[in-house]
C-alpha cells in the first residue's frame, strides 16, 4: 500500500470542476484498486505539492493567502501520519502573489517558492523538523519577452541542484533559466557567475528536470512545446545549451503547451505532458552525451495532463488530468521506460499535482 497526495485548484481555475484543498488517497499497486483517506480544506488552490526527501512532511504552495488577500500566496506545512493523513505544523505568505511552484532541496535544508505575480522566487530555511523558518531572499525580476503573453516576467518554477549550492529560477516570460549560488547557513541567494541561461527566443520557460547525475538540466517550454537539454558542470558553474527538440509530432495541428517534465530515477527516460495534445511525450536519455531521443508519444485519455509523477519503485506513473477531474494510472516499465494505460482513474476535482507519499 501507498498514499498519494494531490494538490488542485479550488477556484474553478480554467474551468475545472470545483474542489475543496489537497486529497489523500491509499493505493493498492497489486490490485490498482484506491481509496479516500482525507480531504484537507481551507486552503486556497494548493496547486503545487512536494515532500521532504528524509522526513514526513508534506509542502504546498497555495496561489493566496486568505480569500481577501491574493497580494501573497502561503506555504504549508503538514506532518504526514502512519495513517497518511496530513496535520497542519505551519502556514505562512510566500512575499510574492500567485504562488505556483515548491521545491524542497535534496538535503531537506532549502524550501523555494515561485511568484509568478511577485515576480519573486522566496526561499526559506528548514530547521531540523522540517518547518520552514524566516524567509532568507526575494530577488524581483524584471523586463519582458517576444511574445504578447510575455509583457512582464512569469518565474514559474525553482531548483536546486544536487549539491544544494545552486538554485535555478524557470522564467517564462524572459525565456530565462537564472542560476543563483546559495548560502547553505542561511539560504540566502547571490547572482552566480554566468548570472542565467537562455532558452529560445518566445520558448517561455516552464519547468525543469534536473538529471540524477546532476550534470544535464532539461527545461520544458510553455510556449512553443520544446524541451531545451543543458549541459551542467557544477565544479565551474556552466549552464551550456546543447539541445532543443520538440514535444509533439512534425504533423501535429492545434494548440497545446507542455506542463511537466521528469526524469526516472535512472535518469534514462524523461517524460513531459502535453496539454492540447492529450499526450506524454517519452524520450530515451542518452547521459554520455546529454541528448535526448524521441522514444514514443502516449495518450492520457484525459483532457488538460498538468503533472506527472513517478512512483519511488518505477513501475507507475501517475498523470494529473485537470479539466477531467481524474488521475490516470500508467504502468511503467523501468528497463524499456514504455507506458501502459491500466485505464484506472482515480477522481480529483481540479487535480494538478501529484506526490507519492
Amino acid at each position: 500500500m501507498m498514499y498519494l497526495y494531490f494538490g488542485t485548484f479550488t477556484g474553478g481555475f480554467m474551468g475545472g470542476a470545483p474542489s475543496e484543498g489537497i486529497y489523500v488517497w491509499q493505493f493498492d499497486p497489486d490490485s490498482l484498486e484506491a481509496r479516500p483517506v482525507q480531504t484537507v480544506g481551507g486552503l486556497f488552490s494548493p496547486s503545487f505539492l512536494c515532500k521532504h526527501p528524509t522526513l514526513p512532511r508534506l509542502y504546498a504552495a497555495e496561489r493566496q493567502l486568505t480569500a481577501d488577500d491574493n497580494s501573497t500566496g502561503a506555504l504549508a506545512t503538514y506532518a504526514i501520519g502512519g495513517d497518511g493523513q496530513l496535520s497542519l505544523l505551519d502556514r505562512r505568505s510566500t512575499e510574492g502573489a500567485f504562488t505556483a511552484h515548491v521545491n524542497i532541496s535534496a538535503d531537506g535544508r532549502l524550501l523555494s517558492v515561485a511568484n509568478p505575480l511577485g515576480p519573486t522566487v522566496t526561499t526559506f530555511p528548514v530547521d531540523a523538523n522540517g518547518v520552514p523558518g524566516t524567509a532568507a531572499a526575494n530577488p524581483r525580476y524584471e523586463g519582458k519577452g517576444a511574445r504578447p503573453r510575455q509583457s512582464a516576467p512569469w518565474p514559474h518554477s525553482s531548483y536546486t541542484d544536487p549539491s544544494g549550492e545552486r538554485l535555478f529560477v524557470c522564467d517564462l516570460g524572459l525565456d530565462r533559466v537564472f542560476i543563483y549560488d546559495i548560502d547553505k547557513a542561511s539560504g540566502s541567494l547571490t547572482p552566480a557567475g554566468q548570472p542565467f541561461a537562455q532558452v529560445s527566443s518566445g520558448a517561455g520557460a516552464r519547468h525543469m528536470a534536473v538529471h540524477p547525475s546532476g550534470q544535464f538540466l532539461c527545461v520544458v517550454n510553455e510556449l512553443d512545446s520544446t524541451l531545451s537539454v543543458f549541459a551542467y558542470d557544477a565544479e565551474a558553474g556552466s549552464v551550456i545549451a546543447v539541445q532543443t527538440l520538440s514535444t509533439l509530432p512534425a504533423d501535429f495541428e492545434g494548440a497545446s503547451q507542455p506542463a511537466e517534465v521528469a526524469f526516472d530515477a535512472e535518469g534514462k527516460y524523461l517524460y513531459i505532458t502535453n496539454r492540447g495534445a492529450e499526450t506524454v511525450t517519452v524520450f530515451a536519455f542518452d547521459e554520455t552525451r546529454g541528448r535526448a531521443t524521441l522514444s514514443s508519444w502516449v495518450p492520457v485519455g484525459g483532457d488538460t495532463p498538468r503533472h506527472l509523477a513517478i512512483a519511488p519503485d518505477g513501475k507507475f506513473l501517475l498523470v494529473a488530468n485537470q479539466l477531467s477531474a481524474e488521475v490516470a494510472v500508467f504502468r511503467r516499465d523501468p528497463a524499456s521506460g514504455t507506458l501502459t494505460d491500466t485505464g484506472k482513474r482515480i477522481p480529483v476535482p481540479s487535480v494538478s499535482c501529484t506526490v507519492f507519499g
